[in-house]
């Protein structure tokens, strides 16, 4: 695991190459065909020598949500169990990597649109403060670990309530079943220095631009024609598309992503930092991590 640009498949390839493990990726927008240069993903070759299982497995068009990943990964990691392989993990998709670690997602109703209107009209009429200090009279333990500013989560978080008549705290419990019957060895690649990272967003960032991203896009906006794209509304695709729509100017566009590009490693190192269980390198340290591995390998 690691925040984008740290270098998470350059490690896995090294990792490929020394011992007998199948590559499983965990990326949200890797799933989908055609979507390549903004996903980072590896090159035709690259995949054809050193093949990553949960890439390009999706249509464009393709909804596909994160019970469905915890499914597929599953039958993956069977499968590398079955042939004598272990699995290797590598994304930063950090929601992915923690349904992973929990089990699984507790079973919930469908939120309807009818539900999603009902929240989305409260917040409009009332405010974000008014929806969590709601939250907090019915389920004050839900807020535990939300901020009062994380909008996305307490609306979710109210979409279940109103789905389920139940304290989300009560029906979002940690699964058990799965998550116990593997013996995981958790490496998170980290920065030393956060200015180091950032130049490397930038530099891959305008790498992406040169190997044609804005072709990628305009490609895709022709192929699939008023047709809804899941991975569009990600970064670097969707300021993009803002900019082909005429909505953002080129420097506004360049200036949005690599915004959106750092404030995503932000949250991906401040996830790792608080996973238990982590052992932290930097991508220097090859050498250290081959060792932890072999000897993980050899305990397991």
């Amino acid at each position: 695991m690691g925040p984008t640009a740290s270098g998470k498949t350059d490690l896995a390839i090294f990792l490929r190459k020394n011992f007998n493990i199948e590559i499983i990726s965990v990326d949200s927008v890797m799933l989908y065909k055609e979507f390549n240069i903004g996903s980072a993903k590896p090159s035709i070759k690259t995949l054809r020598d050193f093949p990553h299982k949960m890439v390009d497995i999706l249509e464009p068009y393709e909804k596909y949500s994160v019970a469905e990943f915890y499914k597929n990964l599953l039958v993956h990691i069977n499968n590398a169990h079955y042939s004598n392989k272990t699995p290797l993990l590598v994304g930063g998709s950090m929601m992915y990597f923690k349904t992973f670690f929990s089990g699984g997602l507790s079973k919930l109703n469908h939120v309807s649109s009818d539900i999603r209107k009902k929240v989305s009209d409260m917040l409009d009429s009332n405010g974000l403060p008014y929806l969590y200090s709601y939250l907090k009279k019915i389920d004050s333990k839900s807020l535990e670990k939300i901020h009062f500013n994380d909008q996305y989560r307490i609306v979710r978080m109210l979409e279940i309530y109103f789905s389920n008549n139940k304290k989300p705290s009560d029906i979002l419990k940690k699964c058990s079943e799965n998550v116990q019957s593997f013996d995981n060895l958790n490496l998170s690649i980290m920065p030393i220095d956060r200015k180091i990272l950032h130049i490397n967003i930038e530099d891959r960032l305008n790498e992406m631009l040169d190997k044609g991203l804005m072709n990628e896009v305009l490609e895709l906006k022709k192929n699939y024609l008023n047709l809804d794209l899941p991975a569009m509304s990600t970064i670097g695709y969707k300021q993009i598309n803002q900019y082909l729509d005429g909505d953002i100017d080129i420097n506004v566009m360049k200036n949005k992503m690599l915004f959106a590009t750092r404030q995503l490693a932000k949250r991906q190192i401040t996830w790792l930092r608080h996973l238990d269980a982590t052992t932290v390198y930097t991508l220097t340290d090859y050498d250290n991590i081959k060792s932890r591995v072999s000897y993980f390998l050899e305990d397991t």
